[in-house]
């Protein structure tokens, strides 16, 4: 059984869901099902900033303000400029929210248009999150101990106080995190393209680092027992022509340990610093 809030027709016949209204602030609270068991957040789509926050309750809260985004008629083509004589009353987009197997799934529709909305969720700290947006603000996450997924094609993705396990990604944006605890038997990973990878871990983190920055430099203050560089990979291939070529490839990424090693952590940009500090 999944309920399920779709934002206009029908919403005010779904008891178990609340929606509040406040200078133009709306709040959505949707029930997990099963409060004893795992619960899971899913955002996806949007345009605007996302927080995501933990907190002592028992439900998902979903505050949501919308804006406009300064400039969009240019970047559109004047698309969204007012015909003559009228002037801009509405132009929000869609949202629906469902509740599956206590999982919360929040999806944000439409990515053009001279509007954004601004969202701020709130779990419960022990719930899992996986998020993914394509054309949104800053991304937040803060206060968090399950496990974390994180996805911002464009715009920085910032973590703060997390104790799960972390993969944090960005085509271009800076990658923030900071773990308050490490598990000890999960990967993670934190990329961009384009920005700096910034990752603060407690001082006694048991891991090993694969580090890789194509245009930029590495800098720790962890005590690091670095590894040997992978040996060159020659391949023997052929040309655009069909001529035979050898090629030697020697990869730029580079590992070392930490505390005697661990689970292996990535850290990866094409176009930035690595950082990554001692809690």
């Amino acid at each position: 059984m999944i309920k399920r809030v779709g934002i206009g027709i029908g919403l005010a016949a779904l008891a178990a869901v609340q929606l509040g209204a406040q200078e133009g602030r709306q709040q959505i609270t949707m029930p997990f099902r099963d409060p004893s068991m795992p619960r899971k957040l899913i955002v996806e789509g949007g345009t605007g900033s996302l927080t995501i926050r933990g907190y002592q309750g028992q439900d998902a809260l979903i505050e949501y303000t919308g804006r406009e985004i300064p400039g969009a008629n240019n970047r559109r083509g004047g698309r969204n400029d007012p015909p003559d004589g009228m002037h801009r009353i509405g132009g929000s987009r869609g949202l629906d929210i469902t509740e599956e197997n206590n999982t919360v799934r929040v999806n944000s529709q439409g990515i053009f248009g001279g509007t954004a909305r601004d969202m701020v969720i709130q779990v419960p700290a022990q719930t899992s999150v996986n998020v993914k947006t394509m054309f949104g603000g800053i991304m937040t996450i803060e206060n968090i101990s399950g496990d974390i997924e994180a996805e911002n094609f464009n715009g920085q993705v910032t973590i703060n106080n997390a104790s799960g396990s972390v993969v944090a990604h960005s085509m271009n944006g800076k990658i923030l995190v900071s773990l308050d605890r490490v598990a000890a038997d999960k990967s993670m990973s934190f990329s961009t393209f384009n920005g700096d990878v910034d990752v603060t871990l407690p001082a006694d983190t048991k891991a090993r680092f694969k580090m890789r920055t194509d245009f930029g430099d590495i800098f720790t203050d962890f005590d690091v027992k670095m590894e040997a560089n992978a040996a060159p990979v020659v391949e023997e291939e052929k040309d655009r022509k069909g001529k035979s070529r050898r090629r030697v490839r020697v990869d730029g990424t580079q590992s070392g340990t930490i505390n005697g090693g661990g689970p292996e952590m990535q850290f990866t940009t094409f176009n930035g610093r690595i950082l990554i500090h001692k809690k």
